[in-house]
């Protein structure tokens, strides 16, 4: 508690349980112009078990601003614990093998031609396949740019300290426009799972259908239906809404992004609110 002055102790003292220890967070949420730091009560499992935010000279905000300091301070946190993942975070999608798709899309093309005509029997299936290609192609940078902005926030934070409402709204925003790419590829992808048989068939097993059919084999595994299906089951919880009906279309993309942004409120609200003592 080195960071708060006495009056913060003895106001914080005065909140937490004989056998709780406290842990002042190393960022300070910024709300109307006022800098407050969050304070959460631990118990001997280091198991979080209370929040309060107060000012270092000692005052304790009423509820409705704390709420605002805790989600804020949390937020920040599950944001950049989840950009900082090595494993379904922000890394692996960087690191993937974007240049694999483009590959796809050639394939496609050199086997069924570079324009795929309205009457041909598999129009649909293989206007998705492409498109798809094109969707994760044109998402990549977006998602590098996105995981760079990311962590220079995080290295400014550092320095900074304090979390004002322009670097936490932008940081949000990045948060849920990662998701949305994310949900609109995910969706477009378990899609064309249920294609690739089909496009299979149309696929003969000459020289140039043999590398096309190798390439379709190896995007038709259960281990890669399973992460479609992961993925769009956990990505909105349950009780946020149901998006097993929403399609990729902009429409139901929207939609998915209010249920997004709705997710954090709604999850702050449970499990996090109830054990702000302020």
């Amino acid at each position: 508690m080195s960071k708060l002055n006495k009056k913060s102790k003895n106001a914080i003292k005065e909140k937490k349980k004989w056998n709780e220890r406290i842990e002042v967070s190393r960022h300070i949420a910024e709300i109307n112009g006022e800098l407050y730091y969050y304070v959460l009560f631990l118990n001997l499992f280091g198991i979080p078990q209370g929040a309060v935010a107060i000012r270092n000279d000692g005052y304790m905000p009423e509820r409705s601003i704390a709420k605002k300091v805790v989600f804020k301070v949390s937020s920040y946190n599950n944001i950049m614990r989840f950009a900082g993942q090595a494993k379904d975070g922000m890394k692996d999608i960087v690191k993937r093998p974007i240049k694999t798709m483009n590959t796809v899309e050639k394939q496609v093309k050199e086997y069924f031609g570079e324009v795929i005509p309205l009457e041909h029997p598999l129009y649909k299936e293989l206007t998705l396949l492409i498109s798809l290609c094109h969707t994760m192609q044109d998402n990549q940078p977006k998602f590098e740019q996105m995981f760079k902005e990311i962590f220079a926030i995080l290295e400014s934070q550092e320095v900074k300290k304090v979390l004002n409402a322009e670097t936490f709204d932008r940081l949000h925003e990045i948060f849920i426009e990662w998701h949305v790419l994310l949900y609109k590829e995910q969706r477009m992808q378990l899609l064309n799972f249920n294609d690739i048989p089909l496009i299979q068939q149309h696929v003969d097993r000459s020289e140039k259908g043999k590398k096309l059919n190798k390439t379709l084999e190896n995007m038709h595994t259960e281990k890669r239906r399973k992460s479609f299906v992961n993925f769009l089951e956990g990505v909105i919880h349950k009780e946020v809404g149901d998006i097993s009906n929403l399609s990729y279309s902009p429409e139901d993309l929207e939609a998915f992004r209010q249920l997004k942004i709705k997710e954090g409120y709604q999850r702050f609200e449970t499990n996090l609110a109830p054990d702000i003592r302020n």
